[in-house]
């Protein structure tokens, strides 16, 4: 059953909700299918880069498209989409890119790939170009005030608040937590303090662009206590 959202008008702009690999972005679409039901377009392995993005590709009923997709992708079709986005620590997210590979491979992605047929661990796959400052390549230096919203993979629960406030919903769904390393049972994977700092060094655009977002979602619900209280 669909949780009831106060749903614009049919002019209204699309949301364009970009998933970055490994930054809640599964959890996110079941909030979102149960928010938005068949008004919500998977984009995963269609449209990737702004060039696919054709006349007609996108259903025209859709409110929303959720996926692993560039954040221009829809820009010449969509001008006035409102964007939406999730990230997650650069740590975090590189180490559980790693092990999701390692539990679950995908001989289509070239990371993938190149990291099982040369067997690399842990700090080579870090290396790795694609893997480097991956957030901000998907989110393609846009800066924060770009986006209607962004959420942090470690706060779910607080970033659904912000965002059922920023997207209109009239409730905040519950927070699924699926994809996830089921051998984890820290917040934090465990790693020494300096392959912490150099996974950080690596991705040291991430890690800017990251903690402008938690800054800002901190704004957002100390704004969301003043107006309830």
């Amino acid at each position: 059953m669909n949780i009831a959202c106060d749903l614009p008008p049919a002019i209204a702009p699309k949301i364009v909700s970009v998933h970055v690999p490994k930054c809640a972005g599964t959890s996110f679409l079941r909030v979102l299918e149960s928010i938005y039901g068949p008004r919500l377009w998977p984009n995963y392995g269609r449209v990737f880069v702004r060039e696919q993005a054709q006349p007609g590709c996108v259903p025209a009923d859709a409110m929303v498209i959720h996926g692993h997709f560039m954040v221009d992708a829809f820009d010449d079709l969509l001008p006035q989409r409102r964007l939406i986005t999730w990230v997650r620590h650069p740590v975090e997210r590189v180490v559980s890119n790693y092990y999701h590979f390692l539990r679950s491979p995908d001989m289509r992605d070239d990371c993938c790939r190149v990291m099982h047929e040369k067997r690399l661990g842990l700090i080579q796959f870090a290396e790795l170009e694609w893997m480097r400052n991956e957030a901000t390549r998907y989110l393609g230096g846009k800066p924060l005030d770009e986006f209607t919203a962004v959420g942090i993979a470690e706060r779910f629960e607080d970033s659904l608040e912000m965002m059922a406030h920023a997207l209109n919903w009239t409730e905040i769904p519950p927070a699924p937590r699926d994809n996830v390393n089921p051998v984890r049972l820290a917040d934090q994977y465990e790693l020494t303090d300096d392959v912490r700092g150099y996974l950080g060094y690596l991705n040291s655009a991430d890690l800017a662009w990251y903690g402008e977002a938690v800054v800002a979602l901190e704004d957002n619900l100390a704004e969301l206590a003043t107006r309830v209280a």
